[in-house]
């Protein structure tokens, strides 16, 4: 399961680290067993120089195509006072420096992002990136570009951090859909009755989610657990749909300020009239297409943690929207996370108080 974002300013003990390390099985995927052996059976000897070369041929070093695209970034102000900066020469692996006119601080179009001090190489992230744009969970595509497990949890929280508030200024008009979906909480959070049975029903034990498209656009934010109301549904979407919209939706009683307060032209489909209706003759089906969709992209991370549900919903909503082009996608990410100064140390996101 995805640990909570947990902010420590402290450097642990040696124990403490220590105990993280074994509790995350956090082990060099260059270890063998038979490291240091001075005589090695041909068969360990073939598959060490095996697992290095797939090592290798996974984490390259960092190429000059990338280090061209990392210069081509304009600086014009300080990452640390904010200051303006002249160009103070090259770095030995080539980045361009630049220094402060005002703090005398120098640095690097990388600095104070969240690829700063990066030991592996942006290109690295293109992959990472793909498997997240195609439903593939953090763990197998940990394994399949031969990263350690807690590598991509920690890119996670960095890939969650650049897409904060991209929803924000998301205004969605014309012909507007709108329904809840609804994710269930963490088996261990599940509240039950006094019988020990799990609650039935829109309980506490699901958390809705406000889903909006005009079939160009579309937003998913998070509401509270259980059944939404007229108040909640208000908070979620009234910020997202043009006045005077046209309102597509099944005539949930808690949509009702909705279309008052925003004089929205309501067309309902209720849940009765379009059940057993096949999609291409559903009315509603631009918004359960989005909700299917959404489904299967929360269960291929199935252990996500429901405190950060927003920052899923943000990445989601991310692959939905943008560029179809998935390594267009890939570009706008990057180009994106490069000008959020924003730097995030492995110990103060992963390690716990």
């Amino acid at each position: 399961m995805i640990k909570d974002l947990a902010v420590q300013s402290l450097l642990p003990e040696k124990a403490d680290r220590q105990a993280h390390m074994k509790k995350y099985n956090h082990t060099s995927l260059r270890q063998f067993s038979w490291s240091g052996n001075k005589e090695k059976k041909p068969s360990e000897s073939l598959i060490e120089s095996t697992a290095l070369e797939w090592y290798e041929a996974k984490h390259r070093k960092q190429s000059l195509e990338e280090i061209t695209f990392i210069n081509s970034i304009k600086i014009y102000d300080c990452p640390y006072c904010g200051g303006p900066v002249n160009k103070n020469g090259h770095r030995k692996d080539g980045l361009q420096r630049y220094i402060c006119c005002d703090c005398k601080r120098k640095s690097n179009p990388l600095t104070n992002t969240i690829f700063d001090s990066h030991k592996i190489p942006i290109s690295e992230w293109i992959e990472y990136l793909l498997h997240l744009f195609e439903f593939h969970s953090v763990k197998t595509s940990a394994i399949d570009n031969r990263n350690s497990d807690t590598t991509g949890r920690y890119w996670l929280f960095k890939v969650f951090e650049v897409l904060k508030n991209i929803q924000k200024d998301v205004i969605l008009s014309g012909c507007v859909y709108i329904d809840e979906k609804f994710l269930p909480v963490i088996e261990s959070k599940k509240k039950k009755d006094k019988d020990g049975k799990e609650l039935k029903g829109l309980s506490n034990n699901q958390i809705s989610v406000a889903t909006g498209t005009n079939k160009i656009t579309s937003i998913f934010i998070s509401m509270k657990h259980g059944n939404p109301s007229e108040a909640s549904c208000w908070r979620a979407y009234h910020k997202h749909i043009k006045e005077g919209s046209v309102l597509i939706h099944d005539g949930e009683p808690s949509h009702n300020r909705l279309v008052d307060d925003l004089a929205l032209k309501s067309i309902i489909h209720t849940s009765s009239e379009t059940k057993g209706i096949k999609d291409k003759d559903n009315p509603l089906d631009p918004i359960n297409d989005l909700h299917d969709k959404l489904q299967r992209f929360m269960m291929a991370h199935g252990g996500y943690d429901r405190s950060n549900i927003q920052d899923w919903l943000n990445l989601f909503w991310f692959i939905m929207n943008g560029p179809k082009d998935k390594y267009d996608k890939v570009r706008k990410f990057i180009e994106k996370a490069i000008l959020i100064r924003k730097r995030m140390k492995f110990r103060d996101v992963m390690l716990k108080k």
